[in-house]
């Protein structure tokens, strides 16, 4: 091979390389990290869910994140480019916006708070916790950063997921669309026989069952309490919590 030939393969080389390592990086997921604050009083926000709403992981997962204590977020496998993200948190303005997320970037997210709620929320979460002790009956409740630790669950495949708690069969249906439609229709805690749970979503009474439960995706829920012994299963909405914090409405009283 001719010096000059040996050069010529040396130079297409150094042109390929190059580019062929930028597209890798192209391609390379991301971590997208950052900060949550209150625009008010520059504190940090807990518990703010930040999603891209429309992307997805090569495997389908959806991309979610939460803020822990400090405010901050950290989500790794993220494609990189532009995406439509979203912050939410009960008792602040909704944020959506477009990012261009690059690898090592730290983005600071303000948040408007509406103060009329966060000051309700307290005193209803509060009257929740009350209403639930004068009960003759052992209650388990899940708050809003436990049940959005786990996005990608709703709320039958969450609580079927917690220690001493399960969904099973009452009996043999395979009329239903879904797992817990067609065999998990009752359920049992450590200490109770297995029973039909009675199901009230935002205080109503659900009729869809178990199944309805299984609608519902952890990320729109605030809290979920179960009553051991009564058999029955409250789950309250982001979207109620926060109206009824706002209207200070009288708590109906649980009837076993």
């Amino acid at each position: 091979m001719s010096y000059r030939l040996l050069f010529s393969w040396f130079a297409i080389l150094a042109a390929i390389l190059p580019a062929a390592e930028a597209r890798a990086q192209a391609g390379a997921a991301a971590t997208f990290a950052g900060q949550v604050i209150d625009t008010y009083w520059g504190e940090p926000v807990e518990g703010a869910v930040v999603r891209l709403t429309e992307t997805l992981r090569p495997d389908g997962s959806r991309i979610v994140g939460i803020t822990g204590a400090d405010g901050r977020f950290r989500i790794a496998g993220v494609p990189p480019g532009p995406s439509q993200v979203s912050v939410t948190r009960i008792g602040y303005a909704d944020l959506y916006q477009v990012l261009d997320i690059r690898d090592g970037q730290f983005t600071e997210v303000v948040l408007i708070p509406k103060p009329v709620v966060l000051e309700g929320l307290e005193v209803y979460v509060d009257r929740l916790e009350t209403r639930l002790r004068e009960l003759p009956y052992v209650t388990n409740t899940w708050s809003e950063p436990e049940l959005k630790s786990a996005p990608d669950l709703n709320v039958a495949e969450y609580l079927h997921s917690q220690p001493a708690f399960e969904f099973v069969p009452c009996f043999e249906d395979n009329s239903g669309t879904s797992i817990f439609g067609q065999r998990l229709n009752c359920i049992r805690t450590r200490g109770t026989m297995a029973q039909r749970p009675r199901i009230y979503i935002d205080d109503a009474p659900a009729f869809g069952g178990v199944e309805e439960l299984a609608s519902l995706p952890t990320t729109a829920i605030y809290r979920v309490e179960v009553i051991r012994g009564c058999g029955q299963i409250r789950v309250y909405t982001n979207t109620y919590v926060e109206g009824t914090a706002v209207r200070q409405r009288p708590l109906l009283p649980i009837v076993c």
